[in-house]
């Protein structure tokens, strides 16, 4: 379940998180946003799992209307679109569980869903085909071919395309693309949509108009941070109206 985060607390997020790469400024959302789960608890849930809990956050700081911005790679036009949090949330109909079992070509394979740990093990990798195959090799807990065990590093490149191919198949939420059509050239195509920097790049616009609010009025009234913050987001900007005045 979701917590209240109120300004303090997505001010202390914020300044956790502006000297951390883009993963680690999810995890330090979600912690604030679940205090009744451990940080291990969370950064061991799949990627599907993590940004559906970074989708209902975001519903709660800012609203179900999400609205962003593509360049369309034929014409270069840069248009607008808009999207319901409901939309971009998908039902996989299955519980995801901590393991899971796959058989191809006399081959057995235990495997787990990737999680933000393999990601960042992952992304230190400039190799993108290195990085993936990082990201799966971790991923996979135990390989047995004709019922004997089978180094992880000898599996045939169709199995480790068929294990990818099921992980996403479990795992829906860990990918969405959204389908984009140009309003000037009526060209086509998918974008990734990722939750993690999205939310991020609308908690620091919030976080620097608020700073800039505090200023404001904590020179016009002598207000303390903590006084201002305690108002609700309607009186602050009443006050700051009648300071223009």
């Amino acid at each position: 379940m979701i917590g209240d985060l109120n300004a303090v607390d997505m001010l202390n997020v914020w300044e956790q998180g502006l000297n951390q790469p883009p993963l680690h400024r999810a995890l330090i959302l979600l912690v604030a946003a679940h205090p009744d789960m451990q940080a291990d608890a969370i950064t061991e849930l799949s990627i599907g799992q993590r940004d559906k809990r970074l989708l209902q956050l975001r519903k709660r700081l800012f609203g179900s209307k999400l609205v962003n911005t593509a360049i369309c790679p034929k014409c270069t036009e840069r248009m607008e679109w808009q999207n319901e949090v409901t939309d971009v949330i998908v039902s996989s109909g299955e519980a995801i569980l901590n393991e899971y079992d796959l058989d191809i070509d006399d081959y057995h394979i235990r495997f787990r869903l990737p999680n933000s740990i393999d990601v960042s093990f992952a992304m230190n990798l400039a190799d993108v085909e290195k990085a993936q195959d990082e990201l799966l090799s971790r991923c996979i807990l135990n390989v047995e071919h004709a019922d004997h065990k089978s180094p992880i590093n000898t599996l045939p490149k169709h199995i480790i395309e068929a294990i990818g191919t099921r992980i996403e198949v479990l795992d829906p939420q860990a990918e969405i693309n959204i389908n984009l059509r140009c309003p000037e050239c009526s060209h086509q195509w998918d974008v990734l949509f990722d939750i993690s920097s999205f939310l991020w790049a609308e908690l620091n616009d919030w976080a620097e108009r608020t700073l800039q609010l505090i200023h404001k009025l904590a020179r016009g009234y002598g207000w303390t941070e903590k006084q201002i913050l305690n108002l609700s987001p309607i009186r602050r900007q009443l006050y700051s109206g009648m300071l223009g005045k």
